[in-house]
């Protein structure tokens, strides 16, 4: 008997974005024509937030746009677990992702060839992980792209060792392969419009410099938040190794934006890296 495949099902749908497929295709659309950034077959990877549409669907849509159309075959996306702790990374071992807009494959062969690049890439979670900042970006993705298969990593500590291999991984299973890399964070949360603003301001500063040491500083003190730096970081050292060059901003947004409550915001940035030469 064929095994039965095993299949992630989306857990925000009808939450962060509407679970009716006709609804969230018209507002992705609607949110890819009011975006202002180009569509460029020289980006490599995306900075994107993970929040509900309505409040990040428009700082995303910048970065998706400028993927939109682009011939690519793999996805990886690089989020970070918000429920479940673990020491390492989770390399997801599902067969799919299933969004309103339809079951997307996992390229397993190349799930189980990073696993195997490092100790910390052991790590699997028991039952559903009941996690968005992967999810969120699997619609647009779908309706910017189209036809893809995804590798789905989750940061668990979200240390520099992480970072480091599982950067050194992608460097080298990515190469010669069409391939985009989604990192995914919000920034600051839940302060004072003004506050928040400075504090996201610096750290679009600090990882345009591609300085990640400071900014795991930066973060320890305070001075700025990011609850996927994580993942910034990894980019970071990814676009050193390959050569990218950014990141650089596209939008940034906050919450008071979009709902005018300006008392308790959070803040969400779309940034791109694109082929170039080495600093």
């Amino acid at each position: 008997m064929k095994p039965r495949s095993k299949v992630r099902s989306a857990v925000v749908s009808g939450q962060f974005y509407s679970d009716m497929p006709k609804v969230l295709r018209g507002d992705i659309e609607a949110f890819l024509d009011r975006a202002v950034s180009a569509p460029d077959p020289s980006v490599r990877g995306i900075i994107v937030p993970h929040a509900g549409y309505m409040y990040s669907g428009p700082v995303a849509a910048e970065a998706y746009r400028a993927i939109r159309g682009a011939s690519v075959d793999t996805v990886v996306i690089v989020s970070f677990l918000h429920r479940v702790f673990i020491q390492g990374i989770l390399v997801d071992d599902a067969d799919f992702y299933e969004t309103p807009l339809g079951r997307i494959p996992v390229e397993r062969e190349l799930c189980a060839a990073i696993r195997a690049e490092a100790p910390c890439f052991a790590e699997a979670v028991e039952g559903d992980l009941n996690e968005h900042s992967l999810e969120v970006q699997l619609p647009f993705l779908q309706f910017a792209i189209g036809d893809f298969s995804v590798v789905p990593v989750y940061m668990g500590e979200q240390s520099v060792a992480n970072a480091r291999a599982l950067s050194d991984a992608l460097a080298k299973h990515l190469a010669g392969r069409r391939a985009l890399v989604v990192f995914s964070t919000d920034l600051s949360h839940f302060h004072p419009y003004h506050e928040a603003v400075r504090m996201d301001q610096k750290f679009i500063r600090m990882t345009g410099d591609r300085d990640f040491m400071k900014l795991c500083r930066s973060s320890d003190s305070g001075e700025i938040e990011a609850c996927g730096l994580g993942p910034v970081i990894t980019s970071l050292m990814l676009a050193e190794t390959l050569g990218w060059d950014g990141p650089r901003l596209l939008k940034y947004a906050n919450s008071g934006d979009v709902t005018g409550d300006k008392s308790s915001v959070v803040g969400y940035a779309a940034m791109v890296y694109k082929t170039g030469g080495k600093r």
